[in-house]
């Protein structure tokens, strides 16, 4: 055994002590020294595994951690057996078997994968009160709601097509009988006589990814060549089908910016982020106060979060400063909220975006503690608790869904055949039904090379700030004059700092705007 491999092995074994330690520390203090299994045992269990996977490595031999787990359990349930009488539950029992196939992982030099299962195993392990407070206050429906997400997530997400629709819509036009691996040129078998020199085909595998394109270079009736222009080009194969395009193409301009896969990805993304909102607004409860309620309020959803304030506002005038400040908390909250989902796709644009969306979301912030500090409303004023129904369900996910898709098209469309100079207006428009749609529509032309990284963010914060003025229109529709009239100057303190540090963060006059 190397030095190196030395290293890596003690560092592999003192992982796994310090995972045993953690969860054996907390089952410590949550069963306040009343458990059979204690600190010790923990950490001995996890040692246990990563012995058991460390002799199974050098013996090539996984029974050894079969007959390892194995002495581990029958030690597990007697002891369980023998306390049985006073036991309330297989909750350590269960930990402790987490705990040794955790040793086992990190062995097998899955370390990461060892460590977010062990935080995940704290994170059930620890809020025991919390867990017992929110199971009494979620019900069936939510519960459904629920299983509805782990259902889109885990069966429907992984059986949707990641790839651009416009490959579905394309007819075989011949296949290859000849590849010369020297110049990347290709004999095609045509079946069609109305190939011509230039023109365009399309290499798809058997999973409709697109493996790269064939530029004619020698037409003809039966054979013709062209020369191979992709990424792909190990992939190809004799007898494999070369497809030309239906002559459609602002159809398979659309199509092209539409991946089921990623935009159903996207819905669970923006579920998840709203359904969380959504718990810790059922855990606060109605005593939490009109400021967390706004601020929580803004990850359900900033513009259900405005309406509900802008209904109460005509109800409770004298809580109209309070309803103030929890509006622009919720709309300040949507800033940062649309940072952590573009990076989780988009890390680049991400870092782009950042300065503008957090000099909007930092100044809302100060506003509305300004407004909170300095008005003569009392808490008492605020009368009931904001009602926010459950933001999860396959009716909602399918309109995001479908209104996600729209954007994509109209701004792949509007790009593709107006320029991008027009993409302020695509984003302004859009953003006045939905940020987050416009905000990936956006991420998905610059990922795409369609447009700059700097005209991408100048026009997704654009699109956010069209997205905030939009609830002033809501305001004066459903609320209050008074609470508009506030907001109204709120508003336009944090769209003046929007729009001047765009303007003197993002370089403009450099900008190519022109079509691709």
């Amino acid at each position: 055994m190397t030095y190196d491999e030395l290293i890596t092995l003690f560092s592999q074994f003192g992982l796994t002590l310090l995972v045993g330690f953690l969860i054996g520390l907390e089952r410590e203090m949550g069963n306040k020294g009343q458990a059979i299994l204690g600190l010790r045992d923990f950490i001995l269990i996890a040692l246990s595994g990563a012995l058991s996977a460390f002799f199974a490595i050098q013996y090539q031999s996984n029974w050894i951690i079969g007959l390892s787990f194995t002495g581990i359990l029958v030690i597990l349930v007697s002891s369980y057996w023998a306390d049985r009488q006073h036991s309330s539950g297989i909750t350590t029992e269960l930990a402790a078997l987490i705990t040794f196939f955790l040793g086992c992982l990190i062995i097998f030099g899955n370390n990461l994968l060892a460590i977010v299962l062990a935080i995940v195993t704290l994170g059930i392990l620890f809020p025991k009160t919390f867990l017992k407070q929110l199971s009494g206050k979620i019900n069936a429906t939510e519960l459904g709601a629920v299983l509805l997400f782990l259902t889109i997530t885990f069966i429907v997400l992984p059986v949707l097509p990641n790839q651009p629709l416009n490959n579905f819509i394309t007819f075989k036009a011949g296949s290859i009988i000849h590849i010369d691996q020297r110049d990347k040129t290709i004999v095609i078998k045509a079946e069609h006589d109305e190939l011509h020199s230039g023109q365009y085909l399309e290499v798809i595998d058997k999973n409709w990814m697109e493996l790269g394109r064939l530029k004619i270079i020698e037409p003809g009736k039966e054979q013709l060549k062209a020369r191979f222009e992709g990424d792909y080009f190990d992939r190809l194969y004799e007898g494999q089908a070369v497809r030309s395009r239906l002559n459609l193409e602002p159809l398979y301009v659309s199509l092209a910016a539409i991946n089921p896969y990623r935009i159903w990805l996207i819905v669970v993304l923006v579920s998840f982020v709203s359904f969380l909102g959504y718990i810790l607004i059922k855990t606060i409860g109605s005593g939490a106060g009109v400021a967390l309620t706004g601020l929580v309020g803004g990850l359900v959803s900033s513009t259900v979060t405005t309406i509900s304030f802008a209904r109460r506002s005509l109800e409770s005038s004298a809580a109209i400063p309070l309803f103030t400040a929890a509006v622009i908390l919720a709309s300040a909250i949507m800033f940062p909220r649309l940072i952590i989902e573009i990076g989780i796709f988009n890390q680049e644009l991400m870092k782009s975006i950042a300065v503008p969306l957090i000099a909007m979301g930092v100044t809302g912030l100060l506003l509305a503690v300004l407004s909170f500090r300095y008005n003569k409303a009392t808490e008492g004023d605020a009368i009931a608790s904001i009602s926010f129904n459950n933001p999860f369900s396959l009716k909602s996910a399918l309109t995001f869904a479908l209104l996600f898709t729209l954007i994509l098209a109209i701004t792949r469309l509007a790009t593709t055949y107006l320029g991008s100079a027009w993409l302020p207006v695509v984003a302004i428009v859009s953003g006045l039904t939905d940020a987050d749609a416009i905000a990936f529509s956006i991420s998905s032309l610059q990922r795409n090379g369609l447009i700059s990284l700097e005209w991408a963010s100048f026009n997704l914060v654009l699109g956010a700030l069209s997205n905030t003025f939009m609830k002033l229109f809501l305001v004066l529709g459903l609320g209050h004059r008074m609470l508009f009239h506030r907001l109204l100057w709120n508003f336009a303190i944090i769209g003046t700092v929007g729009i001047i540090t765009m303007l003197f963060y993002y370089d403009l006059s450099a900008l190519k705007l022109s079509s691709s």
